[in-house]
């Protein structure tokens, strides 16, 4: 909370820096004699700063977080002089973070800050396209995660590795068995995203571990959070292809602070609660901060939305997805030509199986909602603490320290038991509808047991020693050395054993090594069509698990140095060096029970590299502040390069140039060209070869396809290049005007993927898909039997014996290879406005992301496609727009989310969508008390309730989860108290 009255500015700016925290250095001479207007409010230092100011011809520079540096706007260059160090102060009551400042030429430069886009300390306005979300705009819009935090931003998709995306089978990573959430930004893929930790990356999560899993990082520690949308490998190395986040920790803090939170949908569900409590001590050598949180979020079932309660979409205008795995079940019967199981008869509903006889099967088939019991999204609580300290050593030695670790467990419910199976006159039960004397039974436990159950839980941990020394001509040296780890495990137990079914439908005999007697327990009776089998058989028939664990390992040591080289007139051309060795390691073993009398290892996945880097970056200031030319108010260039060697021969060395330039004053131009690279993961090469049955459509007709999958050793590095052009209006009379367009464009080679995964539905039938495909009958063709039996070796023994090797129509080969190119271009536009109303300041912010083109193309002699747009891709526009009118003590905010259009496959179009998010806000004005330091907030996303427009989806879920929310309106109260 803000309260400044009117009265001379020197005594406004000094209040603004204790009530704000913040230094504040400026010339007496620049400020005497003026007068300030009150100023009241809920806002950020920054903003009561620039409505102190406004129209008064000074500028604000910003140095460093809590650091801010007047002067005059835009001298003439015949005017500027230096000015005596004597008369440039410090103006807060605070004189510690002098010592953080150093001045050369009377001016104040800034040396301690690093920020995302540079390694070179003090770049405060580089050539790349930056985001920056800080604390008051984390706070203002209401989000309870880093996740959210990320999410909502234009420029990130959410399609892929996210809990939501996940629980609805639209992930085609199929990676995240943890549920984790990941940051992919320009939809290029969350292996294309860079997360940092305070400049430091993290293990990798997931079974693969290729990506970072931010849902792990306490929101109540974070300080700000840097996007460089961008590529960056040039800077930060592999994974950098798309771009960088950077998470920035709080540091020093004073006092302590407690958040809480509650809230839930209005629907009745998504119940959550947050409790975060962080306390700080700095003094004038250092530090020390601790920040614990909890938080809980409630599951979402899918029977609480209209448009994921049923696969049956035809009342919502869709189709209808349902299986014929069913109760009652599905009698199938074998093609002789195609040796295809089809269904044939259905088992008549509202009998219980004992007076079943032939006349009564009904031609046809039964059909079920495997949706039925199912969750949408997972429960999730987690529990993190984060620790961080430094201490001054000396007069050159500062020492650091930083501990993070996180707790985070799921539960959920999935799919229920489906399953072909085989029933003779053996089960006491069987009546033939064609007088065989066995048939195929598609059958779901969907009723009698529920979905399978899947749990589990992932640990992150993080250390950090470092540290930073002071060394001649301004340079400093920075050191530290990482340990990370990801550990996750999952369980899913409910499922079917194949073994115990058999013994429960009679087809094998008693086995004297189980528990269970069919003749004293029951058979298992298929042919039910009301009610269910007994407890007894069921508990035994379900004892079929899956588990596995992984664990993803980093460590690090880095060496990098920074300072001036020489000084030109415009300013110190800076350089920065760095060395790094890194460690990588990716273990999965786990243990199976799907059929057998014992549990059974599943394959093992293990790998690890050793990388070494070595990088350099130079900035070279030719026109700026001091030194200024008619068309050249400022002109930097900057230059990176770097260097990666893997274990087992692979490098690689990639470049990056910058330049910023200013023609006149207020308007800057900004562009980048680079090229970026990111190898093979460890998953993508060690992962084990297999093979599975699916069902897929061509021109209408079901064809069985084997999929192939697994990890390919000969793997090469993807390659990019990408470039950005961006224009900026920040005009100095006007500091309350900031605009930017950044045009982007980034174009991948020997792209990593899984194109027939990544495309299921469409892989048998598009036709930049056809190296992937490969039609067969080995019903007549023994060349193409010993081809599918050979893959069936790869498969379970369960998958394997679902269907005969004549059976097969098609394989789809989905094993990671080098596609061809895949191109990303649009238009981010960003902007902020602040105007008073009423005399109350109004903030108003927007930021969209137009993709012009998101493409593919598989193979080199394959034809372009375009995807921008499309379902299950990215939108081709997305935009948050919002304003905050700020009135005494009360903030509100308004925030418009809009999603363009989308468009099938077959060319039917999907409404765009606008949601409306609202925060009331409400600061204490209180100087003291109880309630000094009080903030209260009262959050609604999508604050009219609007349902995601209707989609088709393969999946069977009437919306596309790759772009819409289904939470519906959400509500949050959220209590903050500093003490």
């Amino acid at each position: 909370m803000i309260s400044l009255p009117g009265g001379p500015l020197d005594k406004s700016l000094v209040d603004l820096g204790v009530q704000g925290h913040v230094t504040i250095f400026f010339q007496n001479q620049l400020v005497a004699g003026r007068r300030a207007p009150a100023v009241h409010g809920q806002m950020t230092p920054r903003e009561a700063l620039d409505l102190l100011l406004a129209g008064s011809g000074i500028e604000v520079q910003r140095a460093r977080p809590g650091v801010l540096v007047l002067r005059p706007s835009r001298l003439p260059v015949a005017d500027q002089r230096p000015t005596p160090r004597s008369k440039l102060l410090p103006q807060t009551v605070d004189p510690r973070a002098v010592a953080t400042t150093a001045m050369v030429d009377g001016n104040v430069t800034e040396l301690e800050e690093v920020v995302v886009g540079s390694h070179i300390r003090g770049v405060k306005d580089g050539p790349s396209p930056v985001i920056v979300l800080g604390r008051d705009d984390i706070d203002r819009n209401g989000y309870a995660t880093v996740a959210d935090a990320l999410t909502s931003l234009p420029q990130a998709f959410g399609g892929t590795t996210a809990d939501d995306v996940t629980m609805v089978g639209s992930d085609p990573t199929n990676t995240n068995s943890a549920f984790s959430t990941a940051v992919n930004l320009r939809g290029l893929g969350p292996d294309a995203t860079l997360v940092l930790v305070n400049g430091r990356r993290l293990a990798g999560a997931g079974l693969m571990g290729d990506f970072a899993d931010i849902s792990m990082i306490p929101l109540s520690a974070i300080a700000r959070i840097e996007v460089l949308t961008d590529g960056a490998s040039a800077l930060y190395g592999s994974d950098a292809v798309g771009g960088v986040v950077n998470l920035v920790m709080r540091d020093r803090y004073d006092g302590a602070e407690t958040r809480l939170r509650f809230g839930g949908s209005t629907h009745g569900d998504l119940g959550q609660y947050q409790f975060a409590q962080t306390f700080g001590k700095s003094w004038a050598s250092g530090s020390v901060l601790f920040s614990a949180e909890f938080q809980r979020r409630n599951s979402l079932a899918s029977a609480r939305r209209d448009y994921t309660a049923s696969t049956d979409l035809r009342p919502l205008g869709g189709t209808d997805h349902r299986l014929y795995y069913s109760q009652p079940g599905t009698v199938l019967t074998l093609d002789p030509v195609t040796y295809a199981l089809t269904p044939s008869y259905a088992i008549p509903a509202g009998q219980d199986g004992t007076q079943l006889t032939p006349s009564a099967f009904t031609a046809g088939q039964n059909l079920s909602n495997y949706r039925q019991g199912t969750d949408i999204l997972p429960t999730q609580e987690r529990g993190s603490v984060y620790f961080a300290a430094s201490q001054e050593v000396g007069a050159h030695i500062t020492l650091n320290a930083e501990a993070r670790y996180s707790d985070r467990r799921f539960s959920t419910l999935g799919y229920a038991p489906m399953t072909i199976m085989t029933v003779s006159t053996n089960n006491p039960y069987f009546v033939s509808p064609n007088g065989a004397t066995s048939n195929y039974i598609a059958y779901s436990l969907a009723n009698e047991t529920g979905g399978t159950k899947t749990a589990g839980e992932v640990q992150s941990r993080s250390f950090t020693l470092g540290a930073k020394i002071d060394l001649p001509a301004e340079w400093r040296l920075d050191a530290y050395v990482l340990h990370a780890e990801e550990l996750g495990s999952f369980r899913a137990s409910g499922m079917l054993n194949s073994t115990f079914l058999n013994e429960a439908l009679g087809n094998t005999a008693d086995n004297p090594a189980t528990a269970y007697s069919a003749a004293r327990d029951g058979y298992f009776n298929p042919y039910i069509g009301a009610g269910s089998n007994n407890a007894t058989v069921l508990a035994f028939i379900t004892q079929g698990y899956q588990q596995t664990q992984t664990v993803g390992r980093l460590d690090t040591a880095s060496l990098a140095a920074d300072g001036p080289l020489w000084r030109l007139p415009a300013g110190a051309v800076r350089l920065a060096v760095g060395a790094q060795v890194r460690t990588e390691g990716l273990k999965n073993t786990g243990s199976a029970w799907s059929s057998g009398l014992m549990p059974y290892a599943t394959t093992p996945r293990h790998g690890e590299r050793t990388v070494g880097s070595v990088y350099g970056e130079l900035r070279v200031p030719l026109f700026g502040d001091d030194y200024r030319r008619p068309g050249f108010e400022r002109l930097e260039l900057s230059a990176a390069v770097r260097t990666e060697r893997y274990e087992g021969g692979l490098e690689s060395t990639v470049p990056k140039v910058g330049a910023v330039w200013s023609p006149i004053p207020d308007w800057t131009l900004k562009s980048t060209f680079g090229r970026s690279f990111r190898a093979p993961s460890l998953g993508e090469l060690t992962d084990a070869q297999k093979a599975t049955p699916v069902n897929l459509t061509v021109n209408g007709a079901n064809v069985l396809t084997l999929l192939l999958y697994g990890g390919n050793p000969d793997l090469k590095p993807e390659t990019a290049t990408s470039w950005s052009t961006g224009l900026e209006y920040a005009p100095a009379a006007h500091p309350e005007i900031r605009i930017a367009a950044t045009l982007f464009d980034t174009k991948f080679r020997n792209r990593i993927g899984q194109p027939a995964i990544n495309n299921l539905s469409t892989v048998l039938t598009a036709s930049d898909l056809a190296p992937f495909r490969q039609f067969i009958s080995p019903a007549s063709n023994a060349a193409d039997l010993a081809l599918v039996q050979s893959y069936l070796q790869l498969a379970t023994s369960a998958a394997a014996s679902l269907y005969q090797p004549q059976a097969y129509g098609a394989i789809a080969d989905a094993r990671y290879v080098n596609t061809g190119t895949f191109a990303v271009r649009g238009l981010d536009l960003t902007g902020s406005y602040r105007l008073t109303a009423f005399n109350d300041p109004v903030v108003l912010n927007g930021n969209l992301s137009w993709l012009m083109s998101y493409s593919r193309r598989i193979t080199s002699a394959a034809q372009k496609t375009e995807l921008a747009g499309m379902a299950e891709n990215p939108a081709d526009l997305r935009a948050r727009v919002s304003a905050s009118w700020i009135h005494g003590p009360f903030t509100s905010t308004l925030a418009l989310n809009h999603t363009g259009d989308l468009h099938t496959a077959a060319g039917v179009r999907l409404a765009s969508q606008t949601t409306a998010d609202l925060q009331l806000q409400y600061a204490s004005p209180a100087k003291d008390g109880v309630l000094h330091g009080l903030n209260l907030a009262l959050t609604v996303q999508n604050l009219f309730d609007k349902d995601p427009p209707f989609y088709d989806s393969s999946q069977g879920v009437g919306f596309d989860a790759a772009n819409y929310e289904v939470t519906g309106r959400v509500v949050a109260l959220q209590l903050t108290k500093a003490w």
